[in-house]
């Protein structure tokens, strides 16, 4: 459960890993699940946008990290024009970047699994198609979330201020635990010491915010693809 981690301020090394291009044609296609490390480092200097919680309490006490620990993850890819599938397992799963797109879970071929529908902003065809591919295949105990849906975009650009003006209009990641929450992540590129990256290459993230959203039920992710 790494939910907690995801506290409005906290910062990470992370490079994102790639997406998943291929032929737009709706296909139900595994995900690589390749992950990079995502790896904590500290806190924002802007305490605008820190978490209550940290005030006056070592930030050890509360996330259970030290400095330079990494988070354990599944990554679920983004497979633009197709739906992308990864069995469950033991670690909490993220995916993004995340615009329009659905993320759900359900029993495929009698294993759990976690989905990411890839549609394409301003691509209406593309998007009638993964969609109504999903909807023939959208198992009976289907669940979901549309986590871009959790950030309004007045929202994003008031954290955006409070971080100095990032220079970056922010990233939504989503969030699917293993046992089956929902939670939608806000996290921008930072710059330190005026570069994006450390000399290795990683880039400075740092949270905006993370949201615990209601999963829809089956019923009502059949009419949100139908539409």
């Amino acid at each position: 459960m790494i939910e907690h981690y995801f506290r409005a301020g906290v910062r990470f090394l992370w490079n994102k890993p790639p997406d998943a291009n291929g032929p737009l044609n709706g296909a139900i296609v595994g995900s690589l699940g390749m992950t990079t490390p995502m790896t904590y480092d500290g806190l924002d200097g802007h305490p605008a946008v820190l978490d209550p919680i940290f005030l006056g309490i070592h930030v050890a006490n509360v996330l259970g990290l030290a400095k330079g620990a990494n988070v354990p993850y599944a990554w679920l890819d983004y497979a633009p024009g197709r739906i992308a599938r990864l069995p469950i397992g033991v670690n909490d799963i993220m995916s993004g970047y995340m615009s329009g797109c659905l993320i759900a879970r359900g029993t495929y071929n009698g294993v759990m699994s976690a989905f990411h529908v890839g549609t394409i902003d301003n691509n209406p065809g593309v998007n009638r198609t993964v969609k109504q591919a999903f909807a023939q295949a959208l198992p009976p105990d289907a669940s979901g979330f549309y986590p871009a849906a959790a950030w309004p975009p007045g929202e994003a650009a008031l954290i955006q201020n409070r971080l100095g003006g990032t220079g970056d209009a922010g990233h939504i990641f989503a969030l699917m635990t293993a046992a089956g929450a929902f939670y939608s992540i806000l996290m921008f590129n930072v710059l330190e010491n005026g570069q994006w990256t450390n000399p290795a290459g990683r880039r400075y993230w740092c949270v905006g915010g993370i949201k615990a959203v209601a999963a829809l039920n089956r019923v009502r992710l059949m009419a949100s693809l139908l539409q």
